[in-house]
């Protein structure tokens, strides 16, 4: 029987929806310097066929200039218009086309007594086009010299506010090669794409599109490691290794914060997995170049991975943060939920792909969920698929995060490699604590409750991203100002301090108090307090943004984890030691005793774990912690 594929099946409806919201997060519908008038745009869509955007638009330019009305073209010498046209190209049939289309629409405007045959005289005009149906406008303007199908829709788009959508060359090369509706013939895609593409978003996917072509999806040596829409596309997700950059593989990838720390260190990432789909958007949009899928890790197998990513080969690490709602204090904590066994797939697949190294990272709460110890479990499956591993308690605190977040990290190495103990955990990094999260928020603007600033121009021409702050009721404004201390009740009535924040948590998809605003915090904010770049953006509905800020793993420490991983691989001679990456302080591979705080504590409670007899739900990977 046909194995069941563990990635979701994306209907052609959802993969263009997930293309538009990548390309307008990196474009922003940028102007293509087309015309609201349709004679004009007309005009400029001639001259901009097989032409460079700067050269086309130079012509239009002069032409303009040269020639205020379009009646003064055609009283032009053909000899002038042709030498004025020469620099773009065929310039003997650009002026037969402009000259033809000036005269078609001459005889148009005489015919129904408006432009230059009105009272009084004006110019030349296709402004009529705009009571036409669609229908009619595209028969009008297809039967112009030099303009065609793609052309005519264009015209539509652009200067009459109609929902068509155009296949020009940069949109038939993108949409050909992520195989979507292609029948190698442009002109016989036009209907069928724009059927496929809801309405309100035609002419901005058509925008973005035509970026997308110029500048990364090129007809000669695209640019694949710098392309958002790599997920979706074969040819994109072939892996070029480099020797220098480490392969990683991530499970339960998240919006990106362990990539985002990873690649900072030099790592290559060949594949990230995740199921949600905003927090796959996020970390496609953040890292151009990393394949993202949705798909369900439990189904996963190596030969999937392999498939998706040709190259990939044997990955350096594997990285996971499984869900924590299991044993998450802020979750429902239920020992029987599913999700608290997904570690068994983490290192299942660590085996099938031979990764030298695995990283786990997971709540504090999985030491004891209803009386059971998943530590346990996580050892016994990691040791099963041969690595040898130990589990750290780690604060991002004390890797320079502005908050109080505890994980515990698994580090395994893969027995065959070295026959040591497992790795040692990395060091922290000393940095004052006294105002590290004002210091973090200082630079931000303080915008009011209720201010949009998803995507707001700042003085300083820098672009804010996904600030928007909560619209709170003047009752609520009230209620948050006569909060004492670090106030009392659900998350969003609870009030900053200007050291540490406490570990981040998206309570009803909102934040804490502002240290000093009277409103909770925006996704920006929160952002800054993980620790992600300004230029992060976050996608999806604004609801959804939160849980994605919340749920990472800050990039600080992520960083840190990998500097370690890296330093590892050169010391068991799997990595040629490199400048550009020196190697960071470790400990020494042996247990390091509790410190304060919690941080770096190996094993703490393995001495009062008793294994769960086979019979037990979970078989022998829990343990029952000992009243």
């Amino acid at each position: 029987m046909r194995r069941k594929s563990p990635m979701v099946e994306l209907t052609q409806a959802q993969t263009l929806e997930r293309i538009d919201e990548l390309l307008e997060v990196t474009y922003r519908s940028a102007d293509l310097g087309n015309l609201t008038d349709p004679l004009a745009e007309t005009v400029y869509i001639l001259l901009s066929r097989q032409t460079r955007e700067d050269c086309y638009q130079k012509l239009f330019r002069k032409l303009r200039a040269r020639y205020p009305r379009w009646m003064d073209v055609l009283s032009a010498r053909p000899t002038d218009l042709r030498e004025l046209l020469r620099p773009g190209g065929f310039h003997r049939a650009r002026t037969r086309e402009l000259v033809g289309i000036l005269e078609a629409v001459r005889a148009d405007n005489e015919a129904r007594k408006i432009g230059p045959y009105a009272s009084p005289p004006r110019d030349l005009t296709l402004d009529h086009l705009r009571t036409m149906s669609d229908a009619a406008a595209e028969r009008f303007l297809d039967a112009l010299p030099g303009i065609g199908p793609k052309s005519a829709r264009c015209i539509q788009s652009y200067s009459l506010d109609r929902k068509r959508f155009a296949v020009d060359t940069h949109v038939h090369r993108i949409v050909e090669r992520l195989g979507i509706l292609t029948t190698g013939n442009r002109k016989a895609d036009h209907d069928p794409l724009e059927s496929a593409i809801t309405p309100a978003i035609r002419k901005r996917l058509h925008m973005n599109l035509v970026h997308h072509g110029r500048a990364i999806c090129t007809s000669q040596r695209p640019k694949c490691d710098r392309c958002v829409l790599v997920s979706f596309c074969r040819t994109g997700r072939v892996l070029s290794r480099d020797d220098r950059h480490p392969v990683a593989v991530e499970l339960f990838a998240g919006a990106g914060g362990f990539g985002t720390g990873c690649r900072q260190e030099g790592f290559q990432i060949a594949l990230a997995v995740e199921l949600d789909r905003n927090a796959a958007q996020t970390y496609r949009a953040n890292h151009p170049g990393v394949p993202v899928v949705e798909a369900d890790v439990t189904r996963l197998k190596a030969f999937d991975v392999r498939r998706l990513v040709p190259g990939v080969g044997e990955p350096a690490v594997l990285l996971a943060g499984p869900p924590c709602q299991g044993y998450s204090a802020a979750g429902a904590r239920q020992a029987n939920d599913p999700k608290n066994v997904l570690f068994k797939h983490v290192s299942r697949l660590a085996r099938e792909l031979n990764a030298a190294y695995i990283v786990i990272e997971n709540v504090p709460g999985l030491k004891n969920v209803q009386g059971f110890s998943f530590l346990h479990g996580v050892r016994v499956s990691l040791g099963r698929s041969h690595y040898a591993a130990g589990e750290y308690l780690l604060n991002a605190a004390d890797f320079g995060v502005a908050q109080v977040r505890k994980r515990f990290i698994f580090l395994g190495r893969r027995r065959n490699i070295k026959d040591a103990p497992p790795p040692a955990p990395p060091a922290p990094v000393v940095q004052p604590v006294e105002g590290r999260l004002m210091r973090a928020l200082e630079d931000l603007p303080w915008l009011p409750s209720g201010t949009i600033a998803e995507y707001a121009h700042q003085d300083n021409g820098t672009v804010l991203l996904n600030a928007s702050t909560m619209a709170h009721s003047a009752a609520v404004v009230a209620k948050i100002a006569r909060i004492k201390g670090s106030g009392k009740g659900p998350i969003s009535y609870r009030r900053l301090g200007t050291d540490l924040a406490p570990t981040l948590i998206a309570g009803h998809r909102a934040f804490p108090v502002h240290p000093v605003l009277n409103r909770t915090i925006s996704v920006r904010e929160a952002a800054r307090i993980q620790g992600f770049p300004d230029t992060y953006v976050f996608c999806g509905p604004r609801s959804t943004q939160p849980l994605q800020v919340a749920n990472a793993v800050p990039p600080a420490l992520a960083r840190r984890i990998a500097a370690h991983i890296r330093g590892l691989m050169e010391e068991d001679g799997l990595l040629a030691p490199s400048d550009d990456h020196p190697k960071l302080q470790r400990r020494p591979a042996v247990a390091p005793p509790a410190v304060d705080r919690g941080s770096n504590v190996l094993r703490p409670h393995e001495k009062s774990l008793k294994p769960v007899p086979p019979t037990s739900m979970f078989e022998d990977e829990v343990a029952l912690v000992s009243q």
